[in-house]
């Protein structure tokens, strides 16, 4: 369907950019998270990017949306914190795309994991966690 919509100057899309990794099941979380994406919004424009050791990389995700008519590119890594891949790897990165790309904006978005709702339900899973193995502690396996 090639409507008006899909081509407006402002239409937005979605970079879930993780580190990577050559083992197919280190992927699968960040997959996931896109399928979520998908299935939530599904007229929403979005990729996986990985730094490392997979495809698709942030530039050809990038080249991707751009060619589906997308002039915004939202950029959200999907790592616990904000260390030297996401102050320095990935803005640099941006940088280069917005010479290559002078007609789009990129916006990077604060690492996932520096989300009070990210830390909040990881300490909920450590909690857990840890109730789970009190649990253990007490039940008898004979």
């Amino acid at each position: 369907m090639d409507d008006a919509a899909n081509h407006s100057p402002d239409r937005a899309g979605l970079i879930l950019l993780a580190h990577g990794s050559r083992d197919p099941l280190w992927r699968q979380p960040i997959e996931a998270v896109h399928q979520l994406v998908q299935a939530m919004q599904p007229g929403l424009p979005c990729m996986c990017a990985y730094l490392d050791a997979c495809a698709p990389d942030l530039p050809a995700a990038a080249q991707s949306l751009i060619a589906q008519g997308v002039k915004h590119l939202i950029v959200l890594p999907l790592f616990l914190g904000t260390g030297k891949h996401a102050r320095e790897d990935i803005p640099r990165l941006l940088d280069e795309l917005r010479r290559q790309h002078p007609g789009c904006q990129f916006d990077l978005q604060t690492a996932a994991g520096e989300n009070p709702r990210v830390t909040s339900l990881l300490a909920q899973l450590a909690i857990e966690a840890a109730a789970g193995t009190e649990a253990l502690k007490h039940t008898d396996f004979k």
